[in-house]
């Protein structure tokens, strides 16, 4: 029904909560722009978990939209994204693998008691942040960073769709961003 009306028009009648126009809007740009963010990312699961964020955010904030061109404001919207999640997610997930690869091997090779302290810090504020995420958010996380698991496994494991694994990861990252921005 909504595939005859612009990208403008959509936009209107997401703003008065038609949210079979926000479906045709996502459904019209996701391969696009999943493929646009991959250019620079070179991961699939991180360029969906970019454009999931920024639909989610189109979402969030659809009462108050003011758009003049559709498609000029999600590219430049998943592009600032790409940006952020650059520059912070990237040292967050170092510093995330780099505890994990800590609590696998157990051993610290030089200044190890500088390395400790802050590990350790690391490894409580980890701790802590994942013991905030809400319990499905909190699954989620837990077999996708910890355990390795790929998203399909755990949707299985879950009896969870794969979008909804999409969502929960890109709330517990953006979640344990904020949480753990002061090892930045």
């Amino acid at each position: 029904m909504y595939k005859k009306y612009t990208d403008e028009e959509l936009v209107e009648l997401l703003k008065q909560g038609k949210d079979r126009a926000f479906d045709e809007l996502y459904f019209r740009y996701r391969d696009l722009l999943v493929r646009f963010v991959y250019q620079r990312m070179k991961s699939i699961p991180v360029s969906e978990e970019i454009v999931q964020e920024v639909f989610t955010n189109i979402w969030e904030r659809r009462k108050d939209l003011t758009i003049q061109k559709f498609s000029a404001y999600v590219y430049t919207s998943v592009r600032y994204t790409t940006l952020d999640y650059i520059k912070s997610n990237t040292i967050t997930d170092q510093y995330i693998k780099e505890v994990i690869d800590r609590n696998l091997s157990d051993s610290l090779d030089h200044n190890a008691t500088e390395e400790a302290i802050y590990h350790d810090e690391l490894q409580d504020a980890l701790d802590k942040a994942t013991s905030l995420l809400p319990k499905k958010s909190k699954e989620v996380f837990i077999l996708s960073r910890f355990k390795q698991y790929t998203n399909k496994e755990i949707a299985e494991e879950l009896n969870v769709s794969h979008e909804t694994v999409k969502y929960h990861i890109a709330y517990a990252l953006k979640f344990m961003r904020t949480y753990l921005g002061e090892f930045n």
